[in-house]
């Protein structure tokens, strides 16, 4: 593993490692950056709940019947063009 990450390069790489995007070696090195520094740990955790709840958020809405024809038209369209 390489040198210990500072918060700013932890906050820079958090979305990544929330999303499960990072190599194993960076979230193995972001996870233990979070067991020790209590700041980016609540940080994290705040961001992980806002990525849930926009999730959640995402999965009850759905796109109008009207927006969802034209866009299949259109991609049809662009498919045959």
């Amino acid at each position: 593993m390489s040198e210990k990450l500072d918060c700013r390069e932890a906050v820079a790489r958090l979305q990544d490692y929330l999303k499960h995007e990072l190599t194993p070696e960076r979230a193995e090195e972001l996870k233990a950056h979070l067991e020790y520094c209590r700041p980016c740990l609540g940080y994290a955790r705040f961001e992980q709940s806002f990525l849930e709840m926009l999730e959640a958020r995402a999965r009850r809405s759905c796109c109008p019947s009207e927006l969802r024809a034209r866009i299949e038209r259109e991609l049809t369209e662009l498919e045959q063009g």
